[in-house]
């Protein structure tokens, strides 16, 4: 009974280890992450292909898989389900440890939050990336395991928003304490890196805050921003393994953001030279040349701002851009600008009917694709609550399996205990039994050996009885009663009796009888034949059996025949 016991425990414990261990696959995953990211910007629909076959293999978990999709449908444009899946990864401990990974998709799902205008939201995200972010800084890393560098950054980008936010809401002041804050952090605290990612997040600052205050028409502040932006790439350039492109695209952007500012605090000679550097960059990108244009606009040179605000705009649409309300914003409305400055009316009204157009275009589509979103968003709403569901079935399942094992398991053990007990208990009969025969026998032999003419006529006629039932024939025969002992001994059943009651107090059936249980106790210790047989061998149908057994020796033939056995 231990021994299955034990077994049944080792069972169990294999079965949940088993349940539980999941095979080492980190280099399938990050070889496929590694794929990924090639695909993201070549071939996003195929990489979202990838990663729900990934998931469905159990390469990726769900929490992974939907960090991936973050980036991929922000990356698409797709912002609802950018979002939907965003939202979905938050506070996630597995995907802490993606470290860096994590908060670039948090970041850019407050980014999508805050194209679609929900600037309360993106301020409570904000918030809770900041506060998150701390909490790994008390930790040393914490679960994430990110350095102090690049816990700044992300701080800061998350300030930047807040900034951004409420410059949307119409709230300068509070905007502005953020987007210093943000530019304090990254200036202060990150002085020696060497990771031109971590550095890239004080560039972000520098020119949301020159925006700002150029908007707001605050450039005497904006002045502070330059000696600031010059150390923004004294320690860009001081990052080894640089891509150029970031480096060309950085420099360009401080470039034209300090010429604007010294244009619009009047110091048109240093604006000019920062300009016509600017200009001279190699492979100008579509930024670059609307940049050019605004600082152009900003001089009053109305007509070759024009001129580059359309390059800008061929070259954009030429590079298969999407036309959506960010084009408008940044492209057309600066042209537009342009021209009702530069008082050519005609082509003022033929752009505002084309951005009229463009926009209820652009309105359009977007509330198709929003239709669209939503229902895919509904059908995943759908499959996470099918499996949330059948994970509650499984666990559900689970938590009963182990209740029953261990149900089993504790009846295993109460089992072994009774039988441990009983097995004590029958064992103290079987010698209280043995002990009881012996007397019995000893007194038999004593009478035996005794003369006959001290003997009564009762114990003479005793001690022919005894003598008697040495014959197993005479006692296993089912008919054998008092009539038979007296035949036998040719003697009268009075008599037989009246002896048994005087030398044994018993009753002639209680005599028998008695002989047929110590017969069939021989049997039981010295054979393996069943239960039913002795009864039969000893004269006794299997319901009298049992019962003259148990009423007999206090235990049934089974528990005798293991304690005798042994």
């Amino acid at each position: 009974m231990r021994h299955s016991l034990y077994l049944i425990l080792l069972c169990a414990a294999l079965a949940l280890m088993a349940g539980c261990t999941k095979p080492d696959r980190s280099e399938e995953v990050t070889q496929l992450k590694q794929e990924l990211q090639e695909l993201l910007y070549k071939n996003p629909e195929r990489a979202l292909v990838r990663v729900d076959s990934a998931e469905q293999a159990g390469v990726f978990s769900a929490a992974m898989a939907n960090l991936l999709r973050t980036n991929i449908y922000g990356t698409m444009g797709q912002t609802r389900l950018a979002v939907f899946y965003g939202e979905q990864i938050l506070n996630e401990p597995e995907l802490k440890r993606e470290g860096d990974t994590y908060y670039s998709a948090l970041l850019m799902l407050c980014g999508l939050v805050e194209r679609n205008g929900e600037y309360g939201k993106v301020i409570r995200l904000s918030d809770e990336i900041i506060a998150d972010v701390d909490n790994e800084r008390k930790q040393g890393g914490g679960i994430s395991g990110i350095s102090e560098e690049v816990a700044l950054r992300v701080k800061s980008r998350a300030l930047t928003f807040k900034g951004d936010c409420e410059h949307h809401l119409d709230h300068p002041d509070e905007a502005e304490r953020y987007y210093l804050e943000s530019i304090n952090l990254m200036m202060d605290g990150v002085t020696q890196s060497d990771d031109y990612w971590v550095i890239d997040g004080m560039f972000t600052a520098i020119l949301e805050t020159t925006e700002f205050y150029l908007e707001q028409g605050k450039a005497d502040k904006a002045l502070a921003l330059v000696a600031k932006g010059d150390t923004a790439l004294a320690r860009l350039d001081r990052c080894p393994n640089v891509p150029d492109h970031v480096h060309h695209i950085r420099h360009n952007n401080v470039t034209i953001g300090q010429a604007m500012i010294y244009a619009a605090n009047g110091q048109r000679d240093k604006a000019e030279a920062l300009y016509l550097k600017h200009r001279q960059a190699a492979t100008p990108t579509v930024y670059d040349i609307g940049a050019d244009a605004r600082y152009l606009a900003m001089t009053d040179r109305y007509d070759e701002a024009i001129r580059l605000f359309r390059q800008a705009d061929s070259l954009y649409l030429a590079k298969g851009n999407a036309i959506n309300t960010v084009y408008i914003k940044n492209y057309m409305m600066n042209q537009y600008r342009a021209l009702q400055s530069a008082g050519r009316k005609d082509e003022v009204l033929a752009l505002a009917d084309r951005m009229r157009q463009l926009t209820d275009s652009i309105h359009l589509q977007e509330r198709k694709i929003d239709v669209e979103q939503q229902q895919e968003i509904r059908q995943k709403e759908a499959e996470i609550a099918g499996r949330r569901q059948s994970l509650v079935i499984l666990r559900i399942i689970l938590v009963s399996a182990i209740l029953i094992i261990l149900l089993v398991a504790y009846l295993l053990w109460r089992s072994y205990k009774y039988n441990k007990v009983l097995t004590e208990k029958n064992r103290r009969l079987l010698a209280e039994i043995e002990q009881r025969e012996q007397e019995q026998q000893q007194a038999i032999e004593e009478l035996e050996a005794a003369p006959e003419a001290e003997l009564t006529t009762e114990q003479q006629l005793y001690r022919r009885l005894c003598e008697l039932m040495k014959q197993p024939d005479v006692f296993t025969e089912p008919e054998t009663n008092q009539d038979t002992l007296a035949r036998l001994l040719g003697t009268n059943r009075t008599y037989v009796y009246e002896a048994l009651r005087e030398c044994a107090d018993q009753t002639p059936a209680d005599f028998i009888n008695g002989y047929r249980l110590r017969h069939a106790t021989h049997l039981l210790a010295t054979t393996n034949d069943s239960v039913a047989l002795i009864a039969e061998l000893c004269g006794l149908s299997r319901p009298t059996f049992y019962r003259l057994f148990s009423e007999t020796y206090g235990m049934s033939p089974s528990d005798y025949r293991k304690v005798a056995s042994k």
